[in-house]
């Protein structure tokens, strides 16, 4: 499933895995951006064939990636060979981009996104510049060592690739930092953001409230994790108490993503944001 829509001057690409041919079910979708003819993104591989049936006519000079995830680097190769493309990425990306298979794929990104080909990327620096629009680079660590954010200040915009995700944290991956994630947000919420274009969710309007509620809600869940442990209360029971019982992506994953890891993170017990 891949699906265009546009806000305002930006493309949005909302796309996905269809789960046994069913068209009306996706499997974790993500999202890319076009801003005038830079790519934010450029998503799953798992899609591809839908992008090569869009591509006549298309327009692209450039690519930034927020991270080298596998869903959000999916189809670089396919830019790259079509319009000859520079992709810009963090310094720690490119080893990444260009040999995919540093990628530690658990089963179920395999099956839900698939492993990217190889790309060739380029550091990216201090800012970028579309053809109307420029864009500040900045680092955003938690959710991978390598993870950045693009912000437009003229519009407020921020291109938040998959450090904000929305306003609630239940789950990490065994691999994210919470407390740098919290920091990452603290140091994006001094900007003035009026939408979040977000990996996950999409367009987030007022992207300044929604970014403050999930530093208040990160804040108050770190705060009560510290609390239980203090009173005694060993990890497991902890999460039971302020998460609830692990679900279907605990199962799905086989514990890769899981409300554990939020615990677990929070308290220090695994601080490693390798992918």
């Amino acid at each position: 499933m891949l699906r265009v829509t546009q806000c305002g001057p930006i493309a949005v690409f909302r796309m996905g895995k269809h789960i046994a041919g069913n068209k009306r079910w996706v499997l974790y979708e993500t999202h890319s951006f076009q801003l005038d003819d830079t790519m934010i993104d450029t998503g799953t591989i798992s899609v591809e064939d839908e992008w090569k049936s869009k591509l006549n006519g298309y327009r692209c000079s450039a690519i930034v990636n927020t991270h080298h995830h596998e869903d959000h680097i999916g189809n670089n190769r396919l830019f790259q060979e079509k319009f000859g493309v520079p992709v810009f990425a963090h310094p720690d990306a490119l080893s990444f981009m260009e040999n995919p298979e540093r990628i530690r794929l658990q089963l179920y990104r395999k099956v839900v996104w698939g492993r990217p080909a190889a790309s060739h990327g380029t550091p990216i620096g201090n800012e970028i510049s579309t053809a109307r629009h420029t864009l500040q680079v900045i680092h955003t660590p938690g959710h991978s060592q390598d993870h950045i954010c693009l912000y437009e200040p003229m519009n407020g915009w921020l291109f938040s690739g998959d450090i904000f995700c929305g306003k609630r944290l239940v789950y990490l991956r065994s691999d994210e930092d919470f407390w740098l994630t919290l920091e990452s947000l603290k140091n994006l919420a001094s900007l003035d953001i009026k939408t979040i274009f977000c990996g996950l969710k999409g367009v987030v309007e007022n992207g300044g409230g929604s970014l403050k509620s999930k530093i208040q809600h990160m804040e108050e869940l770190k705060d009560k994790t510290l609390e239980l442990q203090q009173k005694g209360l060993p990890p497991h029971k902890i999460r039971r108490r302020l998460l609830g019982y692990e679900d279907g992506m605990f199962y799905l994953s086989n514990g890769h993503f899981s409300k554990q890891n939020v615990v677990n993170s929070i308290l220090g017990i695994k601080r490693s944001i390798n992918p």
